[in-house]
């Protein structure tokens, strides 16, 4: 079953409020989706990285090949 990034953000929230006001023994799965949680945004945060210098890239690429072109 694949899960959102919102549905498991929610579920971290839920039970960081379960270990906040009833019992510690929840952490560990708090931690799990935590971890999740951060390692969803790290990818996000390089995939966006990435298309960002493809797209200067394809730009610097584009005004090469047009300064070719005038001469």
């Amino acid at each position: 079953m694949n899960l959102t990034d919102e549905q498991i953000k929610h579920a971290r929230n839920v039970v960081a409020e379960i270990v906040a006001t009833h019992d510690a023994k929840y952490a560990p799965l708090f931690e799990i989706l935590d971890d999740e949680v951060k390692r969803r945004e790290a990818r996000a945060r390089a995939i966006k990285r990435t298309v960002a210098v493809t797209d200067i890239d394809q730009l610097r690429a584009a005004r090469r090949s047009n300064r070719s072109k005038r001469f």
